[in-house]
């Protein structure tokens, strides 16, 4: 199941992550999380594995809890 944007917003507002630190951990640059999350730009195959490792192994994103990870997303 795709990571949603809304998801992503969620996830940077209550962990006080910003765009650019988590674009470096998916390895990818910050505009793309931006158009991402702003609905401009759908992920590409790459980035929609990088949010769900990221969602469902990332010590920060398992620590926000489940609310930040859509339910087909958990483990």
């Amino acid at each position: 199941m795709p990571v949603r944007p809304h998801t992503v917003s969620e996830f940077l507002e209550q962990s006080g992550w910003t765009q650019a630190r988590l674009a470096w951990e998916l390895g990818v640059n910050q505009p793309r999380i931006s158009r991402f999350i702003r609905g401009l730009k759908k992920p590409n195959p790459e980035l929609d594995r990088a949010l769900n490792r990221f969602f469902r192994d990332h010590p920060t994103a398992r620590e926000i809890g489940p609310e930040a990870v859509p339910q087909g997303e958990r483990n």
